[in-house]
């Protein structure tokens, strides 16, 4: 007979009569009155096709089947305890692998803080970024991506997402560059100096320029001689003059720490996006997604502490 024939209430009933050998006693502990244990009793009895409890003078005794029912009815009512139990997840001692797409710029922003704290919180746990992929959606259906750490221009509706910061372009130049003082300027004035740019699709190189635009951002998609799949190298070729980059501004203020360049606000353009994660609802409640999550958005924000930390209305 199926387990979904069952009467799963009466294992808690037959684990109580099995420990006491009474129908008094399993009722008292049961919470049970004793009329209700008896009938319990004998619908045990007739499931198990045994009469578990026979009496003898004046006590019950238990039959060999109801003796070997008790060696592991403890058991087996701690497993099912256990099952519905809320999962728990100990990153101390946890022995997982994660991948994360991201644009270079943000795994590099990430990486810097998580290092030290995975290290010291995580040591079991290991986390690859990638390159986020067009069809993220179908990499996380498949399960072989985790989470995606972007910029939100309504490409994947199906996945749950979370505003992480707002995020804005700027033009990006060494502190000894002729534009160095300026505090803003046109995009056509870029264009008198050498500047590499991103490349999301090579298809779009040879496409009309009315195609080129993938995610509506003309600073992001603006197409270069040179075009490159990381934004980190065009912040770093800005650093020597005469060249120019057009970056995230998150980024630049990270480089500047340690490096001579400037970011400079394009004045004709809307350039500013909000960057978020994703991921799919299969691993909405998963306590280790979960935990994973919030680990990446702290150290996101820390890396962009200053920037706008609420979404735009």
């Amino acid at each position: 007979m199926a387990i979904r024939n069952k009467n799963l209430n009466l294992i808690p009933i037959l684990q109580a009569l099995l420990k006491e050998e009474s129908v008094v006693r399993a009722a008292e502990i049961s919470g049970l009155s004793q009329p209700a244990m008896s009938s319990a009793l004998a619908r045990l009895r007739d499931v198990l096709g045994d009469p578990l409890l026979v009496r003898v003078g004046r006590s019950m005794r238990l039959t060999p089947r109801a003796l070997h029912l008790r060696e592991n009815i403890d058991a087996l009512v701690a497993q099912i305890d256990h099952l519905f139990q809320p999962e728990s997840f100990d990153p101390e001692t946890a022995k997982l692998n994660f991948r994360i797409a991201a644009p270079d710029y943000l795994a590099y922003q990430i990486t810097k803080y998580l290092l030290p704290r995975i290290a010291a919180e995580a040591p079991g746990i290991h986390i690859q970024f990638v390159d986020v992929p067009g069809d993220a959606p179908a990499w996380m259906a498949k399960g072989t991506l985790d989470l995606a750490v972007c910029g939100e221009f309504g490409f994947w509706p199906e996945l749950q997402r979370e505003f992480l910061f707002r995020e804005i372009y700027v033009a990006t130049v060494a502190v000894d560059h002729p534009l160095a003082d300026r505090q803003s300027i046109h995009s056509n004035e870029l264009l008198d100096y050498p500047s590499s740019s991103i490349l999301f699709d090579p298809e779009l190189l040879h496409a009309p320029r009315e195609k080129h635009w993938v995610t509506g951002i003309k600073n992001i998609d603006y197409i270069a001689q040179i075009s490159t799949m990381g934004q980190l190298n065009s912040a770093l070729l800005a650093g020597e003059a005469p060249f120019v980059g057009r970056a995230p501004a998150s980024l630049v203020r990270q480089l500047a720490r340690f490096m001579p360049i400037k970011g400079i606000e394009i004045s004709d353009e809307v350039a500013e996006f909000d960057t978020c994660m994703f991921w799919n609802k299969i691993t909405d409640q998963a306590i280790e997604h979960i935990w994973l999550r919030g680990v990446i958005k702290s150290c996101l924000d820390q890396a962009v502490e200053g920037l706008p930390a609420h979404q735009p209305s």
